[in-house]
């Protein structure tokens, strides 16, 4: 019994990290490579749902996109951008950024702070 409300308190606390307008759905990761199992990771430690294809009939889904971005002046470190399409409508759920500086240097550091970045007030 200890072990069942053990469960439900850790569910409860990070499934509270995630936005509200985030809740109830499934985040969709199709893609294999190193950045793509890092984010679905991450998201999955902040308490989504993550699977790796859409099907149909299924709860509300978005899907995870993703790309990095570099200003073309001297000096700037490049930018890591996540999104979260919503499957249906294509409308843009939600946003998360991160530098690729010193501080995200591994996949795994990149999916962490991008996730952060997401889930951030």
């Amino acid at each position: 019994m200890k072990l069942v409300v053990a469960c439900l308190v850790l569910l409860a606390c990070a499934t509270a990290r995630i936005p509200p307008t985030l809740r109830g759905y499934d985040v969709v990761v199709e893609r294999e490579d190193s950045q793509s199992v890092e984010l679905a990771r991450a998201l999955r430690e902040y308490g989504f749902r993550v699977r790796n294809h859409v099907r149909g009939g299924s709860r509300p889904t978005l899907a995870l996109v993703y790309f990095t971005f570099a200003d073309p002046s001297p000096g700037k470190p490049p930018w890591l951008h996540i999104r979260l399409a919503d499957t249906r409508s294509g409308v843009i759920m939600g946003a998360g950024s991160v530098r690729l500086d010193s501080l995200a240097a591994t996949p795994r550091a990149r999916a962490t702070a991008a996730v952060q970045s997401l889930a951030a007030p």
